[in-house]
């Protein structure tokens, strides 16, 4: 018999536990940049200090038994195959930060694992996400409404981020825990806990109708199928029979939802809380959506047949998209996708991610991965007698079938809540009450115990320091792009330098670092800051922002090759007219006139509101002599600069709704137009009256 202080710290570990799953979806703090990094922060900071207390406490008991679930040989197989993507990566850093994240949502699985000694402990667990997950439904309903705020002030879906970011994060999250949530009304003896459970479960089945993401609805369509299937083979009936009335209820509430809540339902005209009467089905690769995400796909690829043995990179691939994009646009393949589409961070299918990160090897891994951990749920399965046991673990492998089914048109695997959902209802399906089926049992006592759990502290003490400081360098440069977007360049720089110090792979505040630079006049050190960023953070803006310091500060050669690849992925209208325009720019330095004429009558033509080319037309009509032609190219210039600088300048005046960086972007505009409309009254003046 355990004694009474093991009992006691085993509760203690399951209640943090419990409510680490529960805060994790709804941490937010202000300042940090992204929602998904703090919850990152948080997740590594926790599950070192869980598994720092679990191996102290197995150090005091003399014996720490570990059961290793099956799936730890596909996932040591994809940290290998990590391992290896170091060899070609062009950052390294990225990969060990990436690969960090791997091993502490396994830990968190052998955490969960651990902790859940039997059904009621599985209940509190899967309770606690239950209910987390709610409130980040409810929060999103009521950013919905406009009674909480969006992004933006207002009402419908583009308001809708939760505490996750994005809505469409949310509706994949949902979608997962649907089926998982129904071991509650199986397992739960208290009729006002099911009663509880039975409205969560609807209203988050409500809100996933109302933010009309139809990858996750597919996924739980199949989950539904999978779900059948598995029932019909196995058999689990007595769970059924003895929760018929709550499943009874469950259906019906959620039919009346659906009516409710779906856009595509009959009562949603009557409620008001559709946004158009567009059915979700019919939102099936609509407008782009599914060729934008076969772009990000066909890139990936690309990527995966330059490197076919060991991949980009594990994270690599948002740092590869853009020469990729261009690579890819020029294949006959390519030649189809002529419209713009942004730089991607993820590849929106995680399968093909691994491949372009990974390569063959981490094919091998993710594919040793799908056989085995479907295999091993089924063995699980058959070999437990218990038909309530078999109904939990299918209702859990249907959870995990929707998560896996979402990734091949989304990403959950680089999402936390997304990850954490997966490893909670992987750790209860090998949790011990469940048997011991597709597991390793492992027994460390003596030397081999203290050394590991010295080895797991101090690991877990490093990464930690690490992340906290990660933290605070994020909340730094979200506080130095807002110095510099308010026009204080000077403290600007000193914060960003420091979030720079603090940081254990810099990414966006090279780039930030390199804008303050250039504002401050310091040309040399902003190409240096910039020349950094594409090999940690690759963008547009970046290409764009280092070929105009980079032809300013005389290195034509480096800055025309970045602008061949800029234009090459097809930007933005107007950041690819900004592009032709320096690559126009060079062409003048060199001394080229000729070829520079003819890319500029070509832009004008192209983009006959580009004022910049209208300026640079007129000088080199001037500088042959042909004033009357001069003179007309800068009445133009003069005439789309007037129109421009009167739409910023109003904007300005009424600021009202715009963000900060917005408002910087206008003022930093309205300064360029100023200064380009007394450049040209310069020399209309000097011509002359036509």
């Amino acid at each position: 018999m355990a004694k009474p202080s093991a009992l006691r710290f085993d509760r203690l570990f399951l209640y943090a536990l419990a409510f680490v799953i529960f805060a994790l979806p709804l941490f937010i703090w202000p300042g940090i940049t992204e929602y998904g990094y703090g919850k990152t922060i948080v997740a590594t900071v926790a599950v070192s200090i869980l598994s720092a207390a679990w191996g102290i406490d197995a150090w005091r008991r003399g014996a720490w038994e570990i059961r290793i679930p099956w799936v730890a040989a596909p996932i040591g197989a994809l940290v290998a195959a990590s391992l290896f993507s170091l060899l070609t990566a062009t950052s390294g850093r990225v990969v060990v930060q990436s690969l960090v994240l791997v091993l502490v949502f396994f830990q968190l699985l052998m955490l969960v694992q651990h902790a859940a000694r039997d059904k009621r402990d599985a209940t509190l667990l899967l309770f606690s996400f239950l209910a987390s997950t709610s409130l980040v439904s409810l929060y999103a309903l009521l950013q919905y409404l406009g009674v909480m705020q969006g992004p933006t002030e207002g009402v419908g879906l583009e308001q809708i981020i939760a505490t996750l970011g994005n809505k469409e994060y949310l509706g994949g999250l949902l979608a997962y825990v649907v089926f998982p949530s129904i071991v509650l009304l199986l397992r739960l003896r208290s009729s006002i806990l099911r009663g509880a459970a039975l409205v969560l479960i609807a209203f988050n089945f409500g809100t996933l109708m109302l933010v009309q993401q139809t990858g996750p609805i597919v996924g739980l369509i199949l989950g539904v199928v999978i779900l059948l299937v598995l029932w019909i083979i196995f058999r689990p009936v007595e769970p059924l029979r003895a929760a018929r009335r709550w499943l009874v209820a469950l259906v019906l509430l959620l039919a009346f939802t659906f009516l409710v809540e779906a856009p595509s339902g009959p009562l949603n005209s009557v409620v008001g809380l559709s946004a158009d009467g567009t059915s979700w089905i019919g939102r099936v690769w609509a407008e782009n959506s599914g060729r934008t995400r076969s772009w990000d796909w066909w890139i990936g690829l690309e990527m995966l047949k330059d490197h076919p043995i060991t991949g980009v990179g594990l994270g690599n691939y948002k740092i590869e998209f853009v020469p990729y994009k261009a690579k890819f646009l020029a294949t006959p393949r390519g030649a189809a996708y002529d419209w713009y589409i942004p730089r991607a961070a993820q590849a929106h299918n995680d399968y093909v991610q691994v491949a372009a990160e990974l390569g063959t090897l981490g094919v091998l891994a993710l594919a040793f991965l799908v056989v085995l951990l479907p295999m091993a749920l089924w063995l699980r399965v058959r070999r437990n007698p218990d038909e309530g046991d078999r109904m939990d673990l299918l209702l859990y492998s249907t959870g995990l079938a929707t998560l896996l089914v979402h990734a091949f048109v989304s990403f959950p695997a680089h999402l936390p809540v997304s990850m954490l959902a997966g490893v909670l209802f992987c750790g209860l399906a090998w949790s011990p009450g469940y048997g011991t089926t597709a597991t390793w049992k492992v027994t460390l006592r003596g030397w081999p115990l203290r050394s590991l759990v010295l080895a797991g502290v101090a690991a877990g003490l490093v990464v930690s320091v690490v992340a906290v400081r990660d933290l605070r360098a994020n909340v730094l440069m979200g506080r130095g792009i807002a110095q510099l977007q308010g026009g204080a360049p000077q403290l600007a720089l000193a914060t960003l330098e420091e979030s720079e110090r603090l940081d254990f792979s810099p990414q966006q505040t090279y780039f930030y670092l390199g804008a303050t630079h250039a504002q401050l006049g310091n040309r040399a050190a902003a190409v240096a800051y910039l020349e950094r960023c594409f090999t940690r953070f690759v963008d547009e803006a970046v290409y764009l922002a280092y070929a105009e310091l980079a032809t300013r500060e005389g290195k034509t050669k480096e800055a025309r090759e970045k602008i061949e690849v800029l234009i090459a992925s097809r930007p933005h209208e107007d950041m690819a007219a900004k592009a032709r325009f320096l690559d126009a720019t060079i062409s003048i330095q060199e001394k080229d006139y000729a070829t520079a004429m003819d890319k500029i009558q070509r832009l004008v033509a192209d983009a006959p509101k580009f004022e910049p080319a209208w300026i640079a037309l007129g000088n080199l009509y001037l500088s042959r002599g042909s004033r009357d032609e001069a003179r007309a190219a800068y009445e133009r210039a003069l005439q789309l600069i007037g129109t421009a600088l009167a739409s910023a300048e109003g904007k300005l005046a009424y600021p009202a709704g715009l963000t900060a960086a917005e408002y910087a972007d206008l003022r930093g505009q309205a300064a360029t137009l100023r200064s380009e409309r007394d450049f040209v009254q310069e020399r209309l003046k000097a011509l002359g009256a036509s």
